[in-house]
């Protein structure tokens, strides 16, 4: 889509009158990265964000399908629509996801990031687990097949074993980060990290702060989550790690702080009370996961670099990456012993 068609088609779709644009005037801000995306604002006021998907890079993007997928499961199962925008009627191309604004702003915000944990933790521990509770139907083996949610477990985990995407070492600035970080401690630590793999629920599988939207003004705070295309039947520890991954890099070259350790520990008691899992085993997951996934950031951060200061760009990324596996046997234990 391009971005001309956005308010023709929001017209035709009745998500925006004639009335509106004409007396109120309509803005389609764009507002995406890795794929064309329209926050949409009608007299000033944000009213749908529009997201359209193109065709499939080859397993390191998300697909409109998937996206649909959980929007429509929303509308039966109450946890997920606890946590997931709710979707527009639509009537135009099927690869175009349309979504209310949700309220809140996104939960990476300026000042350390150890700080803002506690409240981050107070708003999604709870519905991110009632999600993933409601959802464990999807994993069992006599659950009705779900195609476009029975994807392979995510490239991240796949970096330096078959099956991982061909793009990746294809492209010559990906294919020099992959070299920097394919230290035998780095590759070691991935193939553990897939071994963990556990298919029990449906799974985000790109949360981060950027996607989490937290509206201090609700009572108790709430929190939105955006940008399911994603998504997938997976292991619940992955979407843990996401957020770990950010006060990991947040530390810098520090390989862990205690500060970091007492949030890994309130992070996982939080969520695995309420998700009714073993602490320990979700501690144990989610240290591997994390450094999984600051290998997935550095390179989703060097394609949008030059390919001459891609390498450079995200060094510091790749040096957390290496901390986190250095350090998961070590800091796992710890947190283990203080869970159990």
């Amino acid at each position: 889509m391009l971005p001309e068609e956005v308010i023709p088609a929001l017209l035709r779709a009745g998500i925006v009158t004639a009335e509106e644009a004409v007396r109120r005037g309509v803005l389609a801000e764009p507002i995406g990265l890795s794929h064309p995306v329209w926050r949409v604002s009608v007299g000033g006021v944000p009213r749908a964000v529009v997201k359209s998907f193109g065709p499939s890079r080859g397993g390191t993007d998300g697909e409109a399908a998937r996206e649909a997928a959980v929007l429509a499961l929303a509308a039966r199962r109450e946890a997920v629509a606890a946590l997931v925008p709710k979707r527009l009627d639509w009537t135009g191309d099927g690869a175009v996801i349309a979504t209310e604004v949700a309220p809140g702003a996104p939960a990476l915000r300026d000042g350390p990031a150890e700080e803002q944990w506690p409240g981050l933790v107070a708003a999604l521990a709870a519905p991110l687990a009632a999600f993933h509770r409601a959802t464990r139907d999807l994993a069992a083996p006599a659950a009705a097949r779900h195609d476009t949610l029975e994807v392979p477990v995510p490239w991240a985990l796949r970096l330096f074993d078959g099956g991982s995407p061909r793009e990746l070492w294809s492209t010559r600035p990906l294919a020099d980060i992959l070299s920097a970080a394919a230290a035998p401690g780095t590759v070691a630590s991935l193939r553990r990290a897939r071994g963990a793999w556990r298919r029990l629920c449906l799974i985000h599988a790109d949360l981060k702060q950027d996607n989490i939207l937290l509206d201090d003004d609700a009572t108790p705070p709430r929190a939105t989550v955006v940008d399911w295309e994603m998504a997938r039947i997976g292991d619940p520890a992955c979407d843990l790690a996401g957020p770990l991954s950010r006060l990991l890099l947040a530390a810098g070259e520090v390989p862990w702080t205690e500060a970091t350790e007492v949030a890994l520990r309130l992070w996982i008691a939080a969520y695995a009370e309420a998700a009714r899992l073993p602490a320990p085993a979700l501690a144990q997951r989610t240290v591997l996961y994390s450094g999984a996934w600051l290998l997935m950031s550095a390179l989703t951060r060097a394609s949008l670099h030059p390919p001459g200061g891609a390498l450079e760009a995200v060094r510091p990324v790749l040096v957390a990456a290496a901390n986190a596996f250095a350090l998961a046997e070590a800091v796992t234990a710890r947190a283990v012993a203080a869970l159990a």
